[in-house]
Protein backbone atom coordinates (compact mmCIF):
# COMPACT_ATOMS: atom_id res chain seq x y z
CA UNK A 1 0.00 0.00 0.00
CA UNK A 2 1.41 3.91 -1.17
CA UNK A 3 0.89 4.75 2.51
CA UNK A 4 3.61 2.78 3.85
CA UNK A 5 6.06 3.75 1.51
CA UNK A 6 8.83 5.39 3.05
CA UNK A 7 12.69 6.99 2.38
CA UNK A 8 14.77 7.32 5.03
CA UNK A 9 18.16 9.95 5.11
CA UNK A 10 20.31 11.87 7.29
CA UNK A 11 21.58 15.27 7.29
CA UNK A 12 23.12 17.84 9.22
CA UNK A 13 20.56 20.12 10.68
CA UNK A 14 22.15 23.62 9.83
CA UNK A 15 20.21 26.14 12.39
CA UNK A 16 21.86 29.04 13.50
CA UNK A 17 22.39 29.95 16.73
CA UNK A 18 20.83 33.38 18.07
CA UNK A 19 23.87 35.59 17.29
CA UNK A 20 22.96 34.04 13.65
CA UNK A 21 26.22 32.07 13.79
CA UNK A 22 26.25 28.32 12.87
CA UNK A 23 27.72 25.89 15.98
CA UNK A 24 30.95 24.13 15.33
CA UNK A 25 28.89 21.10 15.50
CA UNK A 26 25.88 20.42 14.27
CA UNK A 27 22.84 17.59 14.75
CA UNK A 28 22.83 14.93 12.76
CA UNK A 29 18.93 13.84 11.95
CA UNK A 30 17.18 10.94 10.35
CA UNK A 31 14.78 12.40 7.81
CA UNK A 32 11.66 10.01 7.79
CA UNK A 33 9.41 10.74 4.38
CA UNK A 34 5.94 8.89 3.20
CA UNK A 35 3.09 9.66 2.07
CA UNK A 36 3.82 13.36 1.09
CA UNK A 37 4.65 13.58 5.28
CA UNK A 38 8.14 14.01 6.84
CA UNK A 39 9.19 13.75 10.47
CA UNK A 40 13.01 14.20 11.96
CA UNK A 41 14.15 12.02 14.52
CA UNK A 42 17.66 13.23 16.05
CA UNK A 43 20.15 10.42 16.15
CA UNK A 44 21.69 11.46 19.83
CA UNK A 45 25.01 12.48 17.93
CA UNK A 46 26.70 16.20 16.32
CA UNK A 47 29.42 15.98 14.33
CA UNK A 48 31.59 19.14 12.43
CA UNK A 49 29.97 19.87 8.88
CA UNK A 50 34.17 19.28 7.69
CA UNK A 51 33.51 15.76 8.88
CA UNK A 52 30.39 15.00 7.26
CA UNK A 53 30.14 13.07 4.00
CA UNK A 54 26.59 14.62 2.60
CA UNK A 55 27.08 12.40 -0.32
CA UNK A 56 27.31 9.42 1.27
CA UNK A 57 25.24 10.72 4.51
CA UNK A 58 27.74 9.27 7.17
CA UNK A 59 30.98 10.61 9.32
CA UNK A 60 33.90 10.26 6.95
CA UNK A 61 36.35 7.72 8.45
CA UNK A 62 38.73 8.33 10.97
CA UNK A 63 37.06 11.44 12.51
CA UNK A 64 35.50 12.01 16.00
CA UNK A 65 32.61 14.68 17.65
CA UNK A 66 33.88 16.58 20.29
CA UNK A 67 32.43 13.95 22.97
CA UNK A 68 35.50 11.61 21.06
CA UNK A 69 32.61 8.96 19.74
CA UNK A 70 33.77 7.72 16.88
CA UNK A 71 33.24 8.05 13.12
CA UNK A 72 32.33 4.07 13.06
CA UNK A 73 30.42 4.56 16.03
CA UNK A 74 28.26 7.03 15.22
CA UNK A 75 27.74 5.42 11.78
CA UNK A 76 26.55 2.35 13.18
CA UNK A 77 23.83 4.37 15.01
CA UNK A 78 22.72 5.92 11.73
CA UNK A 79 22.16 2.30 10.58
CA UNK A 80 20.68 0.48 13.30
CA UNK A 81 17.72 3.95 13.34
CA UNK A 82 17.45 3.19 9.31
CA UNK A 83 16.80 -0.61 10.47
CA UNK A 84 14.20 0.75 13.03
CA UNK A 85 12.33 2.47 10.60
CA UNK A 86 12.21 -0.11 7.59
CA UNK A 87 10.77 -2.29 10.98
CA UNK A 88 8.37 0.71 12.01
CA UNK A 89 6.64 0.59 9.21
CA UNK A 90 6.95 -3.13 8.25
CA UNK A 91 4.89 -3.51 12.09
CA UNK A 92 2.67 -0.74 10.82
CA UNK A 93 1.54 -2.73 7.83
CA UNK A 94 1.28 -5.59 9.35
CA UNK A 95 -1.48 -4.60 12.11
CA UNK A 96 -2.81 -2.46 8.94
CA UNK A 97 -2.12 0.83 11.27
CA UNK A 98 -2.10 4.22 9.50
CA UNK A 99 0.86 5.67 9.06
CA UNK A 100 1.18 9.04 10.77
CA UNK A 101 4.05 11.11 12.33
CA UNK A 102 2.97 10.32 15.44
CA UNK A 103 2.43 6.16 15.15
CA UNK A 104 5.82 6.20 12.85
CA UNK A 105 7.46 7.92 15.56
CA UNK A 106 6.02 5.90 18.30
CA UNK A 107 6.89 2.70 16.94
CA UNK A 108 10.62 3.82 16.41
CA UNK A 109 11.02 4.48 19.72
CA UNK A 110 9.86 0.75 20.76
CA UNK A 111 12.15 -0.62 18.44
CA UNK A 112 15.45 1.00 19.91
CA UNK A 113 14.09 1.20 23.53
CA UNK A 114 17.45 0.22 24.41
CA UNK A 115 17.92 4.08 24.31
CA UNK A 116 17.40 6.16 27.46
CA UNK A 117 16.78 8.91 26.04
CA UNK A 118 13.55 7.25 23.95
CA UNK A 119 12.31 5.15 26.98
CA UNK A 120 11.08 7.97 29.33
CA UNK A 121 8.90 10.89 28.76
CA UNK A 122 9.79 14.36 29.32
CA UNK A 123 7.35 14.52 32.37
CA UNK A 124 8.86 10.43 33.43
CA UNK A 125 12.49 12.24 33.46
CA UNK A 126 11.11 15.64 35.38
CA UNK A 127 9.72 13.06 38.05
CA UNK A 128 13.27 11.85 38.43
CA UNK A 129 14.72 15.43 39.07
CA UNK A 130 12.41 16.06 41.64
CA UNK A 131 12.25 13.06 43.42
CA UNK A 132 16.01 13.82 43.96
CA UNK A 133 15.69 16.84 44.91
CA UNK A 134 13.19 16.32 47.34
CA UNK A 135 15.36 13.79 48.72
CA UNK A 136 17.96 16.00 49.21
CA UNK A 137 15.87 18.05 51.15
CA UNK A 138 14.36 16.00 53.56
CA UNK A 139 18.09 13.75 54.27
CA UNK A 140 20.20 16.52 53.88
CA UNK A 141 18.81 20.39 53.74
CA UNK A 142 22.38 21.83 54.61
CA UNK A 143 23.58 21.20 51.36
CA UNK A 144 19.83 20.12 49.29
CA UNK A 145 20.43 22.27 45.82
CA UNK A 146 17.23 23.32 45.75
CA UNK A 147 15.08 24.78 48.76
CA UNK A 148 11.36 24.27 49.36
CA UNK A 149 9.97 26.79 47.73
CA UNK A 150 12.16 26.04 44.51
CA UNK A 151 10.85 22.80 44.61
CA UNK A 152 7.37 23.99 44.88
CA UNK A 153 7.94 25.37 41.97
CA UNK A 154 9.08 22.95 39.76
CA UNK A 155 6.42 20.49 40.94
CA UNK A 156 4.16 23.44 39.53
CA UNK A 157 5.61 22.99 36.61
CA UNK A 158 5.74 19.83 35.75
CA UNK A 159 1.63 19.42 36.29
CA UNK A 160 1.42 22.32 33.61
CA UNK A 161 3.55 19.97 31.27
CA UNK A 162 1.64 17.18 31.95
CA UNK A 163 -1.59 19.27 31.31
CA UNK A 164 0.21 20.23 28.30
CA UNK A 165 1.31 16.99 26.32
CA UNK A 166 1.34 14.12 29.15
CA UNK A 167 3.39 11.84 26.56
CA UNK A 168 5.94 14.51 25.58
CA UNK A 169 9.10 13.41 24.36
CA UNK A 170 12.47 14.71 24.05
CA UNK A 171 13.40 14.31 20.59
CA UNK A 172 9.43 16.42 20.07
CA UNK A 173 11.16 18.96 21.72
CA UNK A 174 11.80 22.22 19.41
CA UNK A 175 11.19 26.30 18.97
CA UNK A 176 7.71 25.38 17.45
CA UNK A 177 6.38 23.54 20.76
CA UNK A 178 7.98 25.43 23.35
CA UNK A 179 6.27 28.81 21.82
CA UNK A 180 3.02 26.13 21.77
CA UNK A 181 3.78 25.84 25.62
CA UNK A 182 4.66 29.43 26.44
CA UNK A 183 1.21 29.99 24.84
CA UNK A 184 -0.48 27.16 26.57
CA UNK A 185 0.44 28.95 30.01
CA UNK A 186 -0.40 32.57 28.76
CA UNK A 187 -3.70 30.71 27.88
CA UNK A 188 -4.22 30.01 31.32
CA UNK A 189 -4.33 33.66 32.40
CA UNK A 190 -1.04 33.11 34.04
CA UNK A 191 0.91 36.97 34.22
CA UNK A 192 3.71 36.80 31.55
CA UNK A 193 6.15 37.83 34.76
CA UNK A 194 5.31 34.15 36.18
CA UNK A 195 5.38 32.55 32.22
CA UNK A 196 9.06 34.00 31.88
CA UNK A 197 9.89 32.64 34.97
CA UNK A 198 8.49 29.18 34.26
CA UNK A 199 10.24 29.05 30.73
CA UNK A 200 13.59 29.33 32.82
CA UNK A 201 12.54 26.56 34.78
CA UNK A 202 11.99 24.60 32.14
CA UNK A 203 15.28 25.13 30.56
CA UNK A 204 17.21 24.12 33.90
CA UNK A 205 15.10 20.71 33.71
CA UNK A 206 16.54 20.39 30.17
CA UNK A 207 19.56 21.23 30.62
CA UNK A 208 19.85 19.22 33.86
CA UNK A 209 18.18 16.01 31.45
CA UNK A 210 21.09 16.80 29.15
CA UNK A 211 24.04 16.65 30.93
CA UNK A 212 22.44 13.25 32.77
CA UNK A 213 22.14 11.52 29.54
CA UNK A 214 18.13 11.67 29.48
CA UNK A 215 18.06 14.23 26.55
CA UNK A 216 20.28 14.39 23.15
CA UNK A 217 18.23 16.82 21.73
CA UNK A 218 19.72 20.38 22.28
CA UNK A 219 17.36 22.94 19.91
CA UNK A 220 15.49 23.93 23.07
CA UNK A 221 19.38 26.15 24.17
CA UNK A 222 18.29 28.61 21.04
CA UNK A 223 14.72 28.93 21.86
CA UNK A 224 13.98 33.08 22.88
CA UNK A 225 10.94 33.60 24.99
CA UNK A 226 7.93 35.45 23.37
CA UNK A 227 6.33 36.98 25.95
CA UNK A 228 7.72 39.71 28.61
CA UNK A 229 6.53 41.64 31.40
CA UNK A 230 6.48 45.14 30.56
CA UNK A 231 5.07 46.68 33.94
CA UNK A 232 8.65 45.85 35.12
CA UNK A 233 9.88 49.25 33.88
CA UNK A 234 6.71 51.00 35.08
CA UNK A 235 7.73 52.66 38.61
CA UNK A 236 4.21 53.86 39.21
CA UNK A 237 3.12 50.07 39.68
CA UNK A 238 3.78 46.79 41.69
CA UNK A 239 7.18 48.59 42.81
CA UNK A 240 6.02 48.95 46.77
CA UNK A 241 8.07 50.79 49.38
CA UNK A 242 7.57 52.52 52.27
CA UNK A 243 8.10 56.45 52.84
CA UNK A 244 9.58 57.12 55.84
CA UNK A 245 6.87 58.67 57.65
CA UNK A 246 5.03 55.10 56.91
CA UNK A 247 7.94 53.13 58.24
CA UNK A 248 7.56 55.12 61.20
CA UNK A 249 3.67 54.60 61.65
CA UNK A 250 4.91 50.79 61.55
CA UNK A 251 7.02 51.20 64.16
CA UNK A 252 5.01 53.04 66.21
CA UNK A 253 1.34 51.87 66.71
CA UNK A 254 0.17 49.94 69.91
CA UNK A 255 -0.38 46.29 69.80
CA UNK A 256 -0.53 43.95 72.75
CA UNK A 257 -0.76 40.62 70.39
CA UNK A 258 2.47 38.66 70.00
CA UNK A 259 1.92 37.43 66.72
CA UNK A 260 1.36 40.68 64.87
CA UNK A 261 4.06 42.15 67.21
CA UNK A 262 6.74 40.02 65.54
CA UNK A 263 5.90 40.31 62.43
CA UNK A 264 6.20 44.05 62.97
CA UNK A 265 9.69 43.47 64.03
CA UNK A 266 10.89 40.85 61.36
CA UNK A 267 9.80 43.14 58.75
CA UNK A 268 11.31 46.58 60.07
CA UNK A 269 14.75 44.68 60.72
CA UNK A 270 14.68 43.89 57.14
CA UNK A 271 13.68 47.84 56.25
CA UNK A 272 16.93 48.36 58.23
CA UNK A 273 18.96 45.40 56.60
CA UNK A 274 17.94 44.44 53.54
CA UNK A 275 18.08 41.21 54.25
CA UNK A 276 15.15 38.70 52.38
CA UNK A 277 12.69 37.51 54.86
CA UNK A 278 14.28 33.86 54.41
CA UNK A 279 17.57 35.00 55.32
CA UNK A 280 16.19 37.17 58.57
CA UNK A 281 14.29 33.52 59.53
CA UNK A 282 18.04 31.86 58.82
CA UNK A 283 19.99 34.07 61.28
CA UNK A 284 21.53 32.27 64.41
CA UNK A 285 23.27 33.73 67.46
CA UNK A 286 26.59 32.60 65.54
CA UNK A 287 25.96 35.15 62.96
CA UNK A 288 26.36 37.82 65.15
CA UNK A 289 29.44 39.82 65.83
CA UNK A 290 28.63 42.68 68.02
CA UNK A 291 26.78 45.23 66.53
CA UNK A 292 28.03 43.35 63.27
CA UNK A 293 25.40 40.92 61.21
CA UNK A 294 27.89 38.26 59.52
CA UNK A 295 25.70 36.22 57.28
CA UNK A 296 25.57 34.30 53.58
CA UNK A 297 22.80 35.23 51.52
CA UNK A 298 20.94 31.73 50.28
CA UNK A 299 19.97 32.95 47.19
CA UNK A 300 23.57 34.14 46.07
CA UNK A 301 25.62 32.27 48.16
CA UNK A 302 27.17 35.56 48.64
CA UNK A 303 29.00 36.65 52.34
CA UNK A 304 28.09 40.18 53.66
CA UNK A 305 29.16 41.74 57.03
CA UNK A 306 26.08 44.15 57.81
CA UNK A 307 26.98 47.00 60.50
CA UNK A 308 23.64 46.99 62.58
CA UNK A 309 21.05 50.22 63.11
CA UNK A 310 19.95 51.56 66.28
CA UNK A 311 16.65 50.49 65.30
CA UNK A 312 18.03 46.93 64.50
CA UNK A 313 19.80 46.44 67.50
CA UNK A 314 16.80 47.67 69.41
CA UNK A 315 14.37 44.89 67.75
CA UNK A 316 17.52 42.01 68.40
CA UNK A 317 17.30 43.20 72.14
CA UNK A 318 13.88 42.03 72.16
CA UNK A 319 15.02 38.45 71.48
CA UNK A 320 17.43 37.13 73.83
CA UNK A 321 19.16 34.27 73.14
CA UNK A 322 17.15 30.76 75.31
CA UNK A 323 19.66 29.23 77.64
CA UNK A 324 19.26 25.47 76.57
CA UNK A 325 20.37 26.05 72.92
CA UNK A 326 23.89 26.57 71.95
CA UNK A 327 23.17 28.02 68.58
CA UNK A 328 19.62 28.90 68.24
CA UNK A 329 18.17 31.49 65.72
CA UNK A 330 17.15 34.94 66.63
CA UNK A 331 13.52 35.06 65.71
CA UNK A 332 10.69 32.30 66.03
CA UNK A 333 10.10 30.20 63.29
CA UNK A 334 7.09 31.88 60.81
CA UNK A 335 6.02 30.96 57.05
CA UNK A 336 6.30 33.40 54.50
CA UNK A 337 2.59 32.93 53.93
CA UNK A 338 1.49 33.38 57.51
CA UNK A 339 4.02 36.21 57.70
CA UNK A 340 2.49 38.20 54.50
CA UNK A 341 -1.05 37.73 56.14
CA UNK A 342 0.19 39.18 59.76
CA UNK A 343 1.71 42.00 57.56
CA UNK A 344 -1.82 43.40 55.93
CA UNK A 345 -3.02 43.33 59.23
CA UNK A 346 0.49 45.74 60.55
CA UNK A 347 -0.49 48.01 57.75
CA UNK A 348 -3.69 48.22 58.36
CA UNK A 349 -3.10 48.86 62.34
CA UNK A 350 -0.46 51.75 61.05
CA UNK A 351 -3.24 53.03 58.86
CA UNK A 352 -1.82 52.73 55.51
CA UNK A 353 -5.10 53.10 54.16
CA UNK A 354 -3.57 54.79 50.72
CA UNK A 355 -3.64 53.41 47.00
CA UNK A 356 -1.06 51.26 45.27
CA UNK A 357 -1.82 50.22 42.00
CA UNK A 358 -1.14 46.60 40.84
CA UNK A 359 -0.93 45.94 37.45
CA UNK A 360 -0.16 42.42 35.82
CA UNK A 361 0.21 41.51 31.92
CA UNK A 362 -1.04 38.48 30.30
CA UNK A 363 -0.02 38.55 26.66
CA UNK A 364 -0.11 41.60 25.24
CA UNK A 365 -3.80 42.79 27.30
CA UNK A 366 -3.11 45.03 31.12
CA UNK A 367 -5.07 44.90 33.71
CA UNK A 368 -4.55 47.79 36.31
CA UNK A 369 -6.35 47.63 39.84
CA UNK A 370 -6.01 50.13 43.14
CA UNK A 371 -5.89 48.10 46.03
CA UNK A 372 -5.35 49.87 49.76
CA UNK A 373 -1.40 49.36 50.49
CA UNK A 374 -1.80 47.44 53.92
CA UNK A 375 -3.65 44.76 51.40
CA UNK A 376 0.04 44.65 49.06
CA UNK A 377 1.77 44.47 51.99
CA UNK A 378 3.94 41.74 51.65
CA UNK A 379 7.96 41.01 53.05
CA UNK A 380 9.74 41.97 49.84
CA UNK A 381 8.77 45.64 49.82
CA UNK A 382 11.15 45.69 53.40
CA UNK A 383 14.41 45.55 50.59
CA UNK A 384 13.02 47.74 48.59
CA UNK A 385 12.19 50.27 51.36
CA UNK A 386 15.93 49.68 52.58
CA UNK A 387 17.00 50.79 49.09
CA UNK A 388 15.18 53.71 48.23
CA UNK A 389 15.68 55.03 52.00
CA UNK A 390 19.59 54.29 52.04
CA UNK A 391 19.63 56.00 48.42
CA UNK A 392 17.34 59.11 49.71
CA UNK A 393 19.50 59.83 52.30
CA UNK A 394 22.75 59.88 50.09
CA UNK A 395 24.42 56.58 50.63
CA UNK A 396 26.41 55.30 47.77
CA UNK A 397 25.18 52.92 45.25
CA UNK A 398 28.37 51.17 45.79
CA UNK A 399 27.64 50.75 49.72
CA UNK A 400 23.86 49.90 49.24
CA UNK A 401 24.98 46.69 47.11
CA UNK A 402 27.87 45.74 49.38
CA UNK A 403 24.80 45.60 51.49
CA UNK A 404 22.03 44.21 49.17
CA UNK A 405 23.88 42.12 47.12
CA UNK A 406 22.75 43.31 44.01
CA UNK A 407 25.40 42.28 41.23
CA UNK A 408 24.65 45.50 38.97
CA UNK A 409 23.33 48.53 39.38
CA UNK A 410 20.24 47.76 37.00
CA UNK A 411 19.36 45.09 39.28
CA UNK A 412 19.32 47.60 42.69
CA UNK A 413 17.56 50.35 40.85
CA UNK A 414 14.75 47.61 39.84
CA UNK A 415 14.06 48.03 43.55
CA UNK A 416 14.54 51.72 44.04
CA UNK A 417 10.60 53.42 44.45
CA UNK A 418 10.50 57.20 44.59
CA UNK A 419 7.28 58.08 46.10
CA UNK A 420 5.21 61.54 45.02
CA UNK A 421 6.87 63.57 47.80
CA UNK A 422 10.57 63.18 46.48
CA UNK A 423 9.51 63.73 42.75
CA UNK A 424 7.41 67.19 44.19
CA UNK A 425 10.88 67.93 45.41
CA UNK A 426 11.87 67.34 41.85
CA UNK A 427 9.71 69.06 39.89
CA UNK A 428 9.89 72.15 42.66
CA UNK A 429 13.36 71.97 40.85
CA UNK A 430 11.94 73.58 37.84
CA UNK A 431 11.00 76.78 40.03
CA UNK A 432 14.09 77.32 40.94
CA UNK A 433 16.11 76.95 38.20
CA UNK A 434 13.34 79.33 36.26
CA UNK A 435 13.60 82.03 39.03
CA UNK A 436 17.24 81.69 39.87
CA UNK A 437 18.77 80.56 36.45
CA UNK A 438 19.96 76.81 35.77
CA UNK A 439 23.10 75.74 38.15
CA UNK A 440 25.67 73.99 35.88
CA UNK A 441 28.77 72.46 37.10
CA UNK A 442 31.17 75.97 36.33
CA UNK A 443 29.11 78.03 39.02
CA UNK A 444 31.64 75.46 41.38
CA UNK A 445 35.25 76.31 40.13
CA UNK A 446 35.78 73.53 38.03
CA UNK A 447 39.01 72.51 37.14
CA UNK A 448 40.70 71.12 33.61
CA UNK A 449 41.08 68.39 35.04
CA UNK A 450 37.65 67.76 36.81
CA UNK A 451 35.98 68.96 33.60
CA UNK A 452 38.06 66.33 31.68
CA UNK A 453 37.46 63.50 33.51
CA UNK A 454 33.91 63.96 33.51
CA UNK A 455 34.39 64.42 29.38
CA UNK A 456 32.71 68.01 29.09
CA UNK A 457 34.19 70.95 26.82
CA UNK A 458 35.13 74.40 27.81
CA UNK A 459 32.32 76.87 29.49
CA UNK A 460 31.37 78.54 26.33
CA UNK A 461 30.63 75.37 24.48
CA UNK A 462 29.32 73.71 27.34
CA UNK A 463 26.74 76.44 27.48
CA UNK A 464 25.91 76.09 24.36
CA UNK A 465 25.74 72.24 23.72
CA UNK A 466 23.72 71.56 27.05
CA UNK A 467 21.29 74.73 27.03
CA UNK A 468 17.84 73.34 27.69
CA UNK A 469 19.23 69.92 29.34
CA UNK A 470 18.95 70.25 33.05
CA UNK A 471 18.96 66.40 33.17
CA UNK A 472 22.45 66.32 31.53
CA UNK A 473 23.42 69.41 33.95
CA UNK A 474 22.52 67.60 36.96
CA UNK A 475 24.24 64.09 35.92
CA UNK A 476 27.21 65.83 35.54
CA UNK A 477 27.13 67.89 39.13
CA UNK A 478 26.39 64.46 40.29
CA UNK A 479 29.33 62.86 39.22
CA UNK A 480 31.57 66.48 40.12
CA UNK A 481 30.60 66.07 43.71
CA UNK A 482 31.07 62.59 43.69
CA UNK A 483 34.78 63.15 42.55
CA UNK A 484 35.08 65.89 45.06
CA UNK A 485 33.64 63.48 47.80
CA UNK A 486 30.84 65.48 49.05
CA UNK A 487 28.11 62.66 49.29
CA UNK A 488 25.73 65.32 50.62
CA UNK A 489 25.31 67.47 47.41
CA UNK A 490 25.79 64.13 45.14
CA UNK A 491 22.45 62.78 47.12
CA UNK A 492 20.56 66.66 46.23
CA UNK A 493 21.42 66.06 42.69
CA UNK A 494 21.00 62.61 42.69
CA UNK A 495 17.25 63.18 43.28
CA UNK A 496 16.85 65.51 40.76
CA UNK A 497 17.29 62.67 37.58
CA UNK A 498 14.88 60.64 36.15
CA UNK A 499 15.32 56.43 36.18
CA UNK A 500 17.12 56.00 32.97
CA UNK A 501 19.48 58.80 33.66
CA UNK A 502 20.32 58.09 37.46
CA UNK A 503 21.53 54.30 36.07
CA UNK A 504 23.46 56.02 33.33
CA UNK A 505 25.37 58.04 36.70
CA UNK A 506 25.64 55.13 38.77
CA UNK A 507 27.41 53.02 36.04
CA UNK A 508 29.46 56.15 36.00
CA UNK A 509 30.29 56.65 39.49
CA UNK A 510 31.23 52.87 40.46
CA UNK A 511 33.58 53.22 37.47
CA UNK A 512 35.49 56.09 38.76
Amino acid sequence: MDKYKHRVSFRLEKRKDKNGNFPEEMPINADITFGGKRIWYYSGYRIAPAKWDEKAQKVKRNNFNSDDVSASDINQRLIKIASAVDDAFAQLELREEEATPATVREEVKKILDEERCTRLTVCQTYDILIDEREKEIKETPATAQWSKGTLTKHKTMRKHLSGFRATLYFEDINDELLAKFELYLIGKRLSNSYVFKSMKDIKTFLNWATKKGYNRNIKYQSYQQRFHDETTSDTAVNHFALTPEELQSIMTFPTHRQAIDRARDVFVFCCFTGLRFSEVMALKRSNMDGDILDTTAQKTRQRKRIPLAEDAMRILSKYPAAPDEDDPRIFPKISNQKFNSHLKEVGKLAGMTGDWIIETQNGRSRTRTTVKKYEALASHCARRTFTTLCLRKGMSPEDIRAVTGHTTANMMMKYVKFDDESKREKMNLLNNSHSHGVETVFDHAITDDERIRLGIPTREAYLEMFEGDTTSVNAHLAVLTHIRGNLDDRANYIKRLPTDKLNEVLEIIMKL
